[in-house]
């Protein structure tokens, strides 16, 4: 997956006790890279910014904001992969 590479923002929504979040949370301290993070489970306002942005609840989620866009990566692997190439 590509994106533009003027990333504006990253933002990782997730929540506490999912086990997929806590490997992508993980994986975030060798990534150097800035992620915003946003537990859904702390605060129902970013839960409905994922839900109205990327049309689910599923966590973890990655938006990547980029010249006026926003994209939405599901699934902890992506996740990881896609912050890998960009740290590169």
């Amino acid at each position: 997956m590509s994106f533009n590479p003027k990333i504006t923002s990253l933002t990782l929504y997730h929540q506490p006790g999912c086990p997929f979040c806590q490997v992508t949370l993980g994986a975030l301290n060798s990534i150097d890279t800035e992620v915003e993070l946003r537990n859904i489970a702390g605060n129902s306002a970013y839960r409905e910014e994922l839900v109205k942005g990327g049309g689910k609840a599923q966590v973890p989620c990655l938006r990547i904001d980029s010249n006026g866009q926003s994209h939405w990566l599901y699934e902890s692997q992506a996740i990881i992969q896609y912050l890998r190439r960009r740290a590169a």
